[in-house]
């Protein structure tokens, strides 16, 4: 028998989110998992193939990095993430929120009938309430991203 990882994982792929939701965990965990300075001058926007954008908030950070970037790869194994790109642009303010993806930062609002159908569709088969739950919430909040 699956466990619940295994299936919500295989779900998100199917679903092609997988990686949205991976970034926002990382996106969340950053300030543990890189601490002080480095935590305060970059801030992970984006994940592609394993590849995690990381946009620096000074040039001088960015030539500082190339050193750290190891090590930052290793912290990153549980997260799948195989390779870091860094660039220069906005980064993650505690009192505005993270720098926002102008891409992914547009929401729909409501979502129409048809997608809740979709999500009932594919949620039918789950038999555990509360992971049916969890992953309706996932699919709703990324249909609305």
């Amino acid at each position: 028998m699956e466990n619940a990882g295994s299936i919500l994982s295989a779900l998100l792929k199917s679903l092609g989110i997988e990686e949205r939701v991976r970034l926002e965990s990382i996106q969340r965990e950053w300030p543990t998992l890189f601490t002080g300075p480095l935590a305060l001058h970059t801030y992970p926007v984006d994940i592609k193939d394993g590849e995690l954008i990381v946009n620096v908030d000074s040039p001088a950070w960015l030539q500082q990095l190339k050193f750290f970037k190891k090590d930052m790869i290793k912290k990153l194994h549980e997260y799948r993430i195989r390779e870091i790109k860094f660039k220069h642009g906005r980064i993650y303010n505690p009192r505005k929120g993270p720098a926002k993806n102008p891409v992914t930062a547009h929401r729909t609002g409501e979502l129409k009938e048809t997608d809740i159908a979709w999500i009932n569709d594919t949620i039918a088969g789950i038999q555990d309430p509360e992971l049916k739950e969890s992953i309706r919430k996932a699919m709703e909040k990324a249909l609305r991203q």
